[in-house]
């Protein structure tokens, strides 16, 4: 594309930054307001006003001493979103490779995803079965987003960290329901929720919980065409599935304090969610021989259920240190089955499958942290962690009742182990340079066994430093540069280990089955972060920032011959560099426009490059990278009534990526706009009235493979509908 074609997309933030930056000095932290002039003397003196002073956001980012970004709840229930996966959408530097209104989607960070974003729950890895998709907005506090890890917070992010703070006890007592309605695609469901809490002296509880029904009609269509051993081919297939079913979390917190010392408090997380769909594929076979299991009728239903459990001991040891004591418990199952009947054009019954998965989870967890200031500018954080897991795995495949997994395994029990030690130095060395020093070790041991007797063991371990530092410019009340060095991992999953196969109905080198690789390394990355940041009163910044990854044993998916079968296997594959640059700016338009509205505006932008050594070139990039991200948004409160609203638009290039020598995918560029409308009927009923999806575009998948006696071009598109929201928010 060239500079002409995207100009359109990248002028408005860096035109806003541009502009933001000229005025630098101009724009600086308002200056201090002159001495007050003494009040005249009286007989009783005039009671002190009482003033409420809040750390906004900017003052956060600005002085920490590491690459952390906070989304508050003023920012989660904005649009009233209906999963925590909407809300990540419109931050900076993140993007979601999905659209509002169709379900799914992954959240990528420094233009990657599928894994390399470490996902947490109160600061430990997130359990299984869990998803942003279906986590409920009012259910968290706030979220952290870290571009460079801390060794505390864990070093498998070779992309960065996002950690998910569930709600608590702040203070007061707290009676809030949240209920409403969304409609897309011409059905309309209830979503609900609520947040209960008190407190005492020394006792703090709280319990929120939400759930939604999940309920919509999907469409797709593929045309696959190409050329092989069977000659010329075009094909239409027509596949439509009805989905219906119901997602919830429920989060209860209790905490207890002992005397000035000692507290104790019990964080619990559940969540579930229950499905059941149908619905049928039909094949056009406009030129070429047709082929078997072209036509279906299927049904499948499934469940899953997470619960933990995590108890807090903290206590103070003397005036300066402070140890924190944890330990946890997961149980997480989830289940799934479906019928397929493979059909004629008569729709006579050919051939049936039915397949099953049934998975549990039993995770225990221990962690000790010691924390001792020597000055309220320079702390040492020491710690370890041990994590314990047990998966059971069960597996059907039958057509015609005759079972496909003999040969490979159809129960499997992995046992994995995790071991930590870090420890890490804060320091404010002078006014304007800080400083943060840390070290992780970290081991994973991981063994498999199937019901065929075969056998994997895992184990690798590494050495983790990460160094951040920030620099407040000489000369400057609100000019600061960052800069971040971290040797980060990522540890294959045990579906990627364990040698279990999936089977493809029909094999052939474009659908084979899949399999995992017991000889499988983590990738190991080194990551460079340099960030410039210039503060503007009234909570306003400009930043840009630049990023380097280099990634080795980068994990690639190859297909190979296995007998008489395809198998599609990931192997490590050499070397591969990440990089890119980022822009975010939020201002108050008066601040550039003199007389304008106080419109509240935000904007940022992410061009990402990535090159994968054993892919030749061009577009051999990292996974789904998108080259190209844009947010814009503002909102606006009105003084004539009690009445705010906002917009955002985004923008998401994504273009062709070459998986191997043989093999390209593409996906649509994705245009999003999305508004919302509150209304403060008084301080405890509100409405809020928001559509997202405003396009809906139609979502393009393309997926190509051209070799010597095969070429096959396939595309899916499937449309995307506007989702409307309206919701009802009451205090008591």
């Amino acid at each position: 594309m060239t500079l002409t074609k995207f100009s359109q997309f990248l002028s408005p933030p860096v035109m806003a930054a541009m502009a933001l930056c000229g005025q630098a000095h101009a724009q600086v932290a308002p200056p201090s307001a002159p001495p007050a002039t003494p009040a005249p003397v009286t007989s009783a003196p005039a009671p002190l006003p009482q003033v409420e002073i809040a750390a906004t956001r900017t003052d956060e980012q600005r002085t920490s001493g590491t690459f952390r970004q906070t989304v508050g709840t003023a920012e989660l229930v904005r649009y009233g979103d209906g999963s925590v996966l909407d809300v990540l959408r419109r931050q900076p530097g993140l993007v979601v490779n999905g659209v509002p209104g169709r379900k799914g989607g992954e959240v990528s960070m420094r233009g990657l995803g599928s894994g390399y974003v470490r996902i947490l729950l109160n600061g430990e890895p997130a359990p299984p079965n869990f998803s942003l998709d279906n986590l409920a907005p009012d259910v968290v506090d706030r979220i952290e987003i870290l571009g460079v890890p801390t060794v505390e917070m864990g070093t498998q992010a070779i992309a960065g960290t996002i950690n998910i703070i569930l709600k608590r006890s702040n203070g007061k007592n707290q009676r809030q329901l949240r209920a409403g309605i969304y409609h897309d695609n011409d059905r309309t469901k209830p979503q609900l929720s609520g947040t209960w809490s008190g407190q005492d002296d020394t006792l703090a509880w709280l319990v929120t919980a939400a759930a939604r029904q999940l309920s919509g009609d999907e469409t797709y269509l593929t045309r696959t065409e190409g050329a092989g051993e069977e000659g010329v081919i075009l094909r239409d297939m027509t596949q439509f599935n009805e989905d219906r079913g119901w997602n919830w979390s429920l989060a209860p917190r209790i905490s207890k304090k002992f005397g000035a010392d000692d507290s104790l408090a019990l964080q619990s997380y559940l969540s579930g969610t229950t499905y059941d769909s149908a619905g049928f594929g039909r094949t056009d076979f406009l030129r070429g021989p047709e082929t078997q299991f072209a036509n279906e009728n299927y049904t499948s239903e499934g469940s899953s259920l997470t619960i933990r459990n995590n108890l807090t001991w903290m206590r103070a040891l003397g005036a300066s240190s402070k140890l924190e004591a944890k330990a946890g418990a997961t149980y997480a199952r989830s289940d799934a089955s479906s019928g397929v009947d493979f059909v004629d054009r008569a729709q006579r019954l050919r051939n049936r499958q039915d397949s099953a998965r049934d998975n549990h989870n039993r995770s225990v967890t221990a962690s000790a942290k010691l924390r001792t200031a020597y000055s309220d500018k320079h702390a040492f954080v020491s710690g370890a962690e041990l994590q314990r897991d047990r998966d059971l795995y069960h597996r059907s495949d039958v057509i015609d009742a005759r079972s496909r997994l003999d040969q490979t395994g159809s129960a499997f029990r992995v046992d994995s182990r995790r071991y930590a030690l870090y420890a890490q130095d804060e320091w404010d060395v002078t006014a304007r340079v800080a400083l943060y020093l840390g070290l992780r070790w970290e081991r994973v041991e991981l063994h498999s066994a199937n019901n065929l007797g075969q056998q994997v063991d895992f184990a690798r371990a590494m050495l983790s430093p990460v160094l951040q530092s920030v620099w407040r410019l000489p000369g400057t009340k609100s000019d600061q540069l960052r800069l971040g060095l971290a040797r980060t991992w990522r540890v294959p999953s045990s579906e990627s280990l364990i040698a279990g196969r999936s089977m493809s109905v029909v094999n052939t080198m474009t659908r084979p089955d899949t399999s995992g690789n017991p000889d499988l390394r983590p990738e190991r990355a080194l990551g460079l972060d340099l960030a410039y940041e210039h503060y503007l009163s009234q909570d306003g910044m400009v930043g840009v920032g630049l990023f380097a990854r280099r990634i080795d044993d980068v994990t690639l998916t190859r297909t190979v011959r296995e007998g008489e079968r395809w198998v599609a296997r990931p192997f490590n594959s050499g070397r591969a560099l990440a990089r890119g640059i980022t822009l975010e700016t939020k201002f108050k338009l008066p601040q550039l426009v003199a007389g304008a509205p106080a419109l509240d505006v935000r904007a940022s932008l992410a061009r990402t490059w990535s090159a994968v050594d054993a892919v030749p070139g061009p577009d051999n990039r990292i996974g789904n990278q998108a080259p190209l991200s844009v947010n814009v948004g503002a909102d606006y409160s009105f003084s004539a009534a009690p009445v705010s609203a906002g917009a955002t638009v985004g923008y998401v290039r994504n273009g062709t990526v070459r998986l191997s020598g043989n093999e390209t995918s593409s996906e649509s560029n994705k245009r999003v706009l999305e508004g919302y409308v509150l209304w403060k009927f008084t301080p405890k009923v509100h409405l809020r009235l928001s559509a997202s999806n405003l396009l809906h575009e139609d979502d393009l998948k393309r997926s190509s493979y051209a070799g010597e006696a095969l070429w096959q071009n396939k595309t899916v598109t499937a449309p995307t509908y506007t989702v409307l929201r309206a919701i009802a928010e009451l205090k008591f």
